[in-house]
């Protein structure tokens, strides 16, 4: 058993993946298959081959790269050293040998990035036509670079300048890095140690690594750990249950009587008090008074029901005398409703009379 465990925390490690106890004792021959395959992956999944071939391409990128900071930093450096001195030079003039060897090092600077420019132009051509810079070729911006003579002159003062910017940002990086702030050295002791300073941080981050990978084993003996209690507490769990239903309920039909017995004397009691509250509530709605003025009312509604039904019977009847008419009923009610309009029309003609006549006395007055 513990080399099956050795087994799955060995592939979880070796592997990017996560194999608990339970999925590897379901499925052995996944295990065996993973188990396998470590052989030939990387912990991150990738080939051991490929992660070799990668290797190696990333030493040489390194290195490229390494050069290429190199030179980015030494050609900041001295931007950074012109900028300085142009900002200098609006404050307080400096003298003619200064300003000589500032204009040397902005001239070399411009013809060392244009002929830099063209390097790139001509490597990129598709043709085999040389790259130009307003007119001007590579050979003969080289040809007339009047400061190459001065580079002689130049590069004495030049480096100590430089050496010495970069010696003040090796030391403030080196302080930086110093935990320990109240640790006071010499100017010599903390370049050495910033000379030092990239060894010990590859050295903490290997160590960082390192530290990881404890933690990554740590945290699989844990979920390990993790498992293994957690089935434990499930077949306690379940061992629990057991006992619980075999001996709990002994009583358990005694009880259920006596509760029942209880409930329906409790229900009783109180049917019977809402049966007295009924009676009580009864007694205090309809008193004499209300019973005599109910009665009274019923009496005038029935004797009211009667005279409608009376009404309603003699209505019926009505309607079943029109209805033995037949036909002849219609033809009665269109001369009702002619003659009723021809009444109402000279109502209203005799209406306008009236109207008229006052207006003609009082014209012929």
């Amino acid at each position: 058993m513990d080399l099956h465990n050795n087994t799955v925390i060995k592939v979880n490690m070796n592997l990017p993946v996560h194999m608990s106890e339970s999925d590897a004792a379901q499925n052995p021959g996944c295990v065996n298959l993973l188990k396998a395959l470590s052989q030939h992956l990387t912990e991150d999944g990738t080939s051991k081959h490929m992660e070799e071939a990668h290797k190696l391409a990333k030493e040489k990128m390194e290195g490229a790269r390494m050069g290429y900071l190199e030179k980015h930093i030494l050609h900041h450096e001295v931007h950074q050293l012109l900028t300085e001195h142009n900002i200098a030079s609006h404050e307080v003039a400096p003298d003619s040998k200064t300003a000589q060897f500032y204009e040397a090092l902005q001239q070399c600077v411009a013809t060392a990035e244009a002929c830099d420019y063209l390097s790139e132009r001509n490597d990129s051509e598709e043709h085999g036509d040389k790259a130009t810079l307003l007119g001007l070729e590579k050979d003969k911006l080289l040809a007339g670079n009047h400061q190459k003579k001065m580079v002689s002159m130049i590069q004495p003062q030049l480096i100590p300048l430089i050496e010495e910017r970069l010696r003040k940002q090796c030391e403030e990086l080196q302080s930086f890095h110093e935990t320990d702030s109240s640790s006071t050295t010499g100017d010599e002791l903390t370049f050495a140690k910033a000379t030092q300073l990239p060894d010990v941080l590859r050295s903490e981050k290997m160590k960082l690594e390192e530290e990881k990978k404890q933690l990554k084993l740590a945290k699989l003996l844990r979920n390990k750990q993790f498992w293994q209690y957690n089935q434990i507490l499930r077949e306690a769990l379940h061992t629990l249950e057991k006992l619980i239903t075999n001996h709990r309920l002994r009583l358990q039909a005694d009880s259920d009587s006596i509760t029942t017995d209880w409930l329906d004397a409790r229900c009783h009691a109180m049917s019977l008090k809402i049966r007295v509250f009924e009676a009580k509530l009864l007694c205090s709605t309809y008193t004499p008074e209300v019973l005599q003025a109910m009665k009274t009312a019923r009496q005038q509604l029935e004797g009211a029901v009667q005279e409608r039904e009376k009404d309603l019977m003699r209505h019926d009847q009505a309607l079943k005398n029109y209805k033995a008419i037949g036909s002849d009923f219609e033809e009665i009610v269109r001369e009702y409703q002619e003659l009723t309009a021809a009444i109402d029309n000279k109502k209203w003609a005799l209406r306008e009379l009236k109207q008229a006549l006052p207006e003609e006395e009082l014209g012929h007055r």
